[in-house]
């Protein structure tokens, strides 16, 4: 296997991030993001749409086990189960929070989706290809490339020589 040119990588990581960051842009900037409306309190001739600022109704019950959560982390008693009641409640709360979220999207072309898309793709490709060979210390791998059983065999078995060789000099 060939040498690795770090630079290059590093390089050709930086591009395939910036395609990727610019199309993610471009595409994240055609949504738009508004509340839920709700009809307004005299219906559809007295109050028009009003949006409603906490989000769905009954999302309030959810603050009963985290309120119950917290007081028993505070307590240090049951942590385990103050930490499943607060998570549970904060990943309730902010379900609730996105799904009272609508989010639509502006009209583009198909040629202006298909760049974006492809710059994304592309963008994603390269920065992969770039951090392709490298474990994770960041040193390219030459040789350590066999994921198969036989290699991991051969490597424990090299190991083990190693061990024994140390403890025999003891």
């Amino acid at each position: 296997m060939a040498r690795r040119d770090a630079a290059g990588d590093f390089v050709q990581f930086l591009v395939g991030g910036c395609l990727f960051g610019a199309g993610g842009f471009l595409l994240a900037n055609q949504v738009m993001v508004r509340s839920e409306l709700v009809w307004g309190r005299f219906g559809r001739w007295g109050g028009g749409f009003q949006a409603m600022p906490w989000g769905t109704p009954g999302m309030g019950v959810l603050m009963v086990p985290l309120g119950i959560g917290v007081c028993l982390l505070f307590a240090g008693t049951g942590r385990r189960w103050a930490n499943l009641l607060i998570w549970a409640s904060l990943a309730a709360l902010l379900v609730g929070v996105l799904n009272s979220l609508r989010m639509t999207f502006m009209p583009v072309t198909l040629w202006q989706l298909a760049v974006y898309v492809a710059m994304i793709a592309a963008g994603g490709g390269l920065m992969f290809r770039g951090l392709r060979a490298y474990d994770d210390q960041g040193r390219a791998g030459v040789g350590h490339s066999d994921p198969s059983a036989e290699g991991l065999r051969r490597e424990i078995d090299e190991l083990r020589a190693q061990i024994d060789a140390q403890t025999s000099k003891d």
